[in-house]
């Protein structure tokens, strides 16, 4: 797992040792709904892989989720809840409710705009985690154009994306799992094992941006010759 986009203020804690926030804001499928304990859901066990994989660091990732909730109703949240938190990184899940109930596809993009633009305003780092995937879906009204929106809100804001949505939906046409397996007994919010595998891959695609920074650093401060650098043959000796 790697993002295409790069999230300079988590990497910049992470490398510099320093205390990590994190910000789980979403509705249900980050509230922990169809898990057997809230100790199974995502935001928690995100917060114990990268507390393994960072041990130099004290880090804390905070659910905020809240089952039903619509773009809009964590975009009043982001003011009041999220920003006086401080956090270094929010991860916002949203989308499938507001397909659910045919919220306007534009009026749903403007409102993740805004809420991307009040979090960088204040210094934040923004992941977006789109919506699960369950069997009825792709038969829910504009559900595959809100999962377009997400996707080109993030290239144009030049912000990391998880497409959990797709990533899923891979699992079940690739014959890996049935959605019985990834689903809980409602077939629509996630269960123990899609949280388990969604805290890694979260995990996975952060450590790699924390490393890919590693390595910029590590170039920029020991620069090849120039030569080398640009492909050149050093030249021959004039006589």
């Amino acid at each position: 797992m790697r993002f295409d986009a790069p999230l300079p203020k988590f990497s910049a804690a992470l490398a510099a040792g320093r205390p990590v926030r994190i910000v789980a804001l979403g509705s249900s499928s980050t509230q922990g709904i169809g898990a057997s304990s809230p100790k199974a859901c995502y935001p928690v066990k995100l917060q114990a892989e990268l507390q393994q994989r960072f041990p130099q660091n004290k880090i804390l990732v905070e659910n905020l989720g809240i089952g039903g909730q619509l773009a809009s109703d964590m975009l009043q949240r982001i003011k009041k809840d999220v920003i006086p938190r401080k956090p270094t990184l929010v991860i916002w899940q949203t989308g499938v409710n507001d397909a659910l109930r045919f919220v306007p596809v534009d009026k749903f993009r403007e409102t993740v705009v805004t809420g991307i633009d009040l979090l960088q305003r204040a210094g934040i780092d923004v992941v977006l985690l789109d919506m699960q995937y369950f069997p009825k879906a792709e038969k829910v009204r504009d559900f595959p154009r809100f999962l377009v929106a997400m996707r080109q809100i993030a290239e144009q804001r030049r912000i990391p994306i998880l497409q959990r949505f797709a990533i899923m939906k891979h699992f079940v046409t690739s014959a890996q799992y049935t959605p019985q397996q990834l689903l809980a007994a409602d077939q629509f919010h996630p269960n123990d094992l899609s949280y388990r595998c969604l805290g890694r891959m979260m995990a996975d695609a952060l450590e790699g941006e924390v490393a890919d920074v590693a390595k910029t650093a590590v170039k920029a401060k020991h620069p090849a010759e120039p030569a080398k650098q640009a492909g050149a043959v050093a030249p021959l000796p004039v006589h």
